[in-house]
């Protein structure tokens, strides 16, 4: 019953974590897509097409995740795939050139680090468990609400992962 409950954790972070994505993308939109163009390459008329595509793709999944159990395994599953996709894009952008700048939520000026693509990661490692140990079973709602209380704590750490890590960084050479 633990599996399943964390697993109901991991279904609302991932929701969420896309939900506030693709806010994130839509109030900086411009700079969105001019990062599409100047930051990754793609060309003016293709990050056209691409960025609101992307922005309606997170939020079409954060809804089908949270639509129910009849629902949410496909979402996760194309969760799964959007991220491991984007990563393994960005990974490979920010290892050949150093800099990549994505808007990730909404960060247009922030350069991604090491730090974000192990965010990623374990964001795609909470999809598969989610996919693994998801269960049939009905949860009563204080446990769903519990649930997504603790997805929505996850979600700012994801969120703020990158700031948060420099911050351990610095203190424990003795900076703050």
């Amino acid at each position: 019953m633990a599996a399943v409950f964390i697993a109901e954790v991991f279904r609302y972070f991932l929701a969420f974590l896309l939900f506030f994505a693709a806010l994130g993308k839509y109030r900086t939109f411009a700079q969105f897509q001019t990062n599409l163009t100047e930051s990754l390459g793609l060309g003016r008329g293709f990050s056209a097409w691409l960025a609101p595509a992307l922005v309606g793709l997170e939020s079409g999944l954060a809804l089908l995740i949270v639509a129910g159990i009849a629902f949410s395994y496909q979402g996760m599953l194309a969760a799964l795939l959007l991220f491991s996709c984007f990563t393994t894009f960005i990974g490979y952008k920010y290892v050949k050139e150093g800099i990549v700048k994505c808007s990730c939520f909404g960060e247009s000026e922030r350069s991604v680090s090491g730090f974000d693509l192990l965010r990623n990661v374990l964001v795609i490692l909470s999809a598969a468990f989610y996919l693994a140990f998801a269960g049939a079973a009905v949860m009563a709602w204080p446990a769903l609400l519990t649930a997504a209380a603790l997805a929505l704590i996850l979600t700012v750490i994801a969120i703020e992962f990158h700031d948060l890590a420099m911050l351990l960084v610095h203190s424990s050479k003795g900076y703050v």
